[in-house]
């Protein structure tokens, strides 16, 4: 299996770290996992026989200086039309607009390549259009990573529970807000205990979106399409972040009670 990689932050090098762990494993289970390319914001790393994931991520480090399989200029849009995969992993930030993850997973679905995408605006903004569009060059676009973190619950629910009628879905979808939360019970500020959520690894520099709701609201989205085949937007959410929640959290204290970012659909 020959996959793409697009974006190569903290979850694309988890992944790679991942690879080279289960690499063993994963041969045993029949899949031989060839990574042919890694594309950032500045240009793409190639090597059609598979690349050598640690080399990679060492020259990462050093801003690939003196890597020659790192292609200045090259962009991922390109790599997913030039060089031939089976699968683009899909690793770009999140943003409102979708962009840039949304054109590239078009441009591999089109290529009748499957996609695999951690990233949520896309999702949000087109998923009926993309899952169409996936329908159409028979191939598959997984989104399992979207929400929930790593709970399988597209796929349980696609197979475990095919025969069952879903009626609703209450969930806590953001984890920096419970960490947050968690740490406020303890009688921190909420900034004191965000600023413990961004050293701690669960809250990125840039937090309003989790903090303001936004980021369990796309979850939202997300699971509302396509759990119930719907086709809602961001603006059909009713979204509420954290940010004034310590009265409410004494109060839930004195009754013996828990302070929630719950998510209702």
């Amino acid at each position: 299996m020959k996959i793409q990689l697009v974006g190569i932050g903290n979850v694309g090098k988890n992944l790679c770290e991942l690879i080279e762990d289960k690499r063993e494993l994963l041969r045993s289970l029949g899949m031989n996992i060839v990574v042919v390319s890694i594309s950032d914001s500045t240009g793409t790393v190639v090597a059609q026989n598979g690349l050598k994931l640690n080399e990679v991520m060492n020259y990462k480090k050093l801003g690939w200086k003196g890597f020659s399989n790192y292609k200045t200029g090259c962009g991922a849009l390109d790599a997913i039309r030039d060089i031939k995969s089976d699968v683009v992993v899909e690793l770009t930030p999140s943003t409102p607009n979708g962009e840039p993850g949304l054109s590239l997973i078009k441009a591999a679905l089109k290529e009748r390549k499957h996609v695999v995408t951690s990233n949520k605006g896309p999702l949000v903004v087109a998923y009926k259009n993309l899952v169409k569009l996936a329908e159409d060059n028979n191939v598959q676009l997984l989104y399992e990573a979207t929400v929930a973190a790593h709970l399988p619950v597209f796929c349980m629910l696609g197979s475990c529970f095919k025969a069952d009628k879903l009626l609703a879905v209450q969930a806590i979808l953001n984890a920096t807000t419970n960490f947050i939360i968690g740490e406020m019970e303890t009688g921190k500020s909420f900034q004191n205990a965000l600023n413990e959520a961004i050293r701690a690894g669960w809250a990125e520099a840039n937090y309003s979106d989790d903090v303001d709701g936004i980021g369990a609201a796309r979850k939202v989205v997300i699971l509302t399409n396509a759990l119930f085949e719907a086709d809602a937007k961001l603006e059909d959410v009713k979204v509420e972040g954290i940010r004034n929640v310590g009265a409410m959290i004494e109060k839930a204290r004195i009754s013996n009670k828990k302070v929630k970012l719950i998510s209702k659909f």
